[in-house]
């Protein structure tokens, strides 16, 4: 069964970093690991990186 909160709180939390990103305040380098640890966090079955 999905869990909709971790789903959710993944895709926020990857918004956020992707608009972070974008501003300058992560690098691209930066970005691939906090989406990593996002993932391995939240877990959401829809994710498929």
């Amino acid at each position: 069964m999905m869990n909709v909160k971790s789903e959710i709180q993944h895709i926020l939390v990857t918004r956020t970093l992707e608009d972070m990103a974008q501003a300058g305040f992560l690098t691209a380098e930066e970005l691939t690991t906090a989406k990593r640890l996002a993932v391995e966090k939240y877990r959401p079955s829809a994710v498929w990186e």
